[in-house]
């Protein structure tokens, strides 16, 4: 058996990066992790996490990470990056057109940056 532990991305602020992503999807637990309180983690699915490292003093390099949800979770956050006014896209070089259909045949697809410029993407399975 494989099971993906954590997925790790450094941030200025692990705990704004983490609050966002878990608002955004649905309210997601976030928790304080580390023995030196310099993460954060947004708990997704079974045991898995989005692990954001305190790291204000480096330039952040973009990471992408994909995650795929249902339906109802999809278009709850698209309502929120529209509520929040982040800019999003369904095509990774046009992240800004607004968009959420995917022409690869999924039921749906965004892209959208994290607060350290980390590239999102969320994808769902048609209706």
């Amino acid at each position: 058996m494989i099971e993906l532990d954590h997925v790790a991305l450094p941030a200025r602020s692990s705990a704004v990066s983490a609050r966002q992503l878990g608002d955004l999807l649905g309210g997601a637990p976030v928790t304080p992790e580390g023995p030196d309180g310099d993460m954060n983690a947004v708990h997704i699915g079974h045991r898995a996490m989005v692990l954001y490292m305190d790291d204000p003093a480096t330039e952040i390099t973009r990471q992408h990470l994909a995650l795929r949800v249902d339906r109802a979770l999809f278009d709850g956050l698209v309502a929120q990056l529209r509520a929040q006014r982040i800019p999003f896209g369904n095509d990774p070089s046009d992240q800004r057109n607004g968009r959420t259909d995917d022409c690869i045949g999924t039921g749906g697809r965004v892209y959208f940056d994290d607060p350290d410029g980390h590239l999102l993407e969320v994808v769902t399975e048609a209706a």
